[in-house]
């Protein structure tokens, strides 16, 4: 195995073949299996808040599980979430996607950082 994550309870191992195994309170990112499919490979980087998991893929692309309040469940941007992605940052319980083209994609609890939408013209780029 290449690297061991973790949230609060639970634990995600990227592997050598860029696959994902999870293990620990289901609810709360111990449970991948919703999203299983597209951690079978290609996988370069995990991030994480308190009980969510973001994995970043080849190209940019974002997977996320875990407790959907935390940032688990990343539907409503998913579309932004489809490549271009450099880097996540997390509080303890949002990400915030840094995309190639200097966006930045936010998703979690909006008291954590997870609604950017009052700023949201101020990040469409150059953000560094």
């Amino acid at each position: 195995m290449q690297q061991i994550y973790s949230t609060d309870v639970a634990f995600a191992a990227l592997k050598s073949d860029g696959s994902v195994v999870t293990w620990g309170r289901a609810d709360e990112g111990g449970d991948s299996s919703a999203v299983q499919a597209q951690l079978q490979g290609d996988v370069q980087q995990i991030y994480s808040t308190r009980t969510a998991f973001a994995a970043v893929k080849s190209g940019g692309v974002v997977v996320t599980w875990g407790e959907a309040e935390y940032g688990g469940d990343s539907s409503a941007v998913q579309a932004q979430l489809q490549g271009g992605v450099q880097q996540i940052y997390s509080t303890d319980a949002a990400f915030a996607a840094l995309k190639s083209d200097g966006s930045v994609v936010t998703r979690g609890r909006a008291d954590c950082g997870g609604d950017s939408s009052a700023v949201q013209a101020q990040l469409q780029g150059d953000v560094l």
